[in-house]
């Protein structure tokens, strides 16, 4: 059964990349909220309705970051295939972009 986290019951205003640069990061969604969610549901569904915007660091630390803290990239995938998106259209488009970065990166460095 999928489990749904829905971003806008972290924060309506995801904040920045890291931790360190103030509340709501991408690094505090990916680590707090999405890897515990993970460990006990591999299939987990994120809608991203209902936030008043996110930054490209938010979104590239949550799913850019899932590659480089080992998470296994099949699931990373299936993440962003089925993240819930009505409210931008582009969204999975952009996230999936961070994501095969990441991979590419991780395969550059043979990690």
């Amino acid at each position: 059964m999928n489990k749904i986290l829905y971003v806008k019951d972290f924060s309506t205003f995801p904040g920045a990349r890291y931790k360190r640069l103030g509340p709501a990061s991408g690094e505090e969604f990916r680590d707090d909220v999405l890897i515990p969610a993970l460990k006990q549901n591999s299939q987990i569904l994120i809608n991203f309705d209902g936030v008043v915007g996110y930054g490209s660091s938010f979104l590239e630390e949550v799913f850019g970051g899932l590659i480089r803290k080992g998470i296994d990239k099949n699931i990373v995938l299936n993440l962003v295939k089925t993240l819930i998106s009505n409210d931008d259209a582009l969204l999975k488009e952009e996230i999936q972009g961070y994501v095969n970065d990441a991979i590419k990166e991780k395969h550059m460095i043979g990690n």
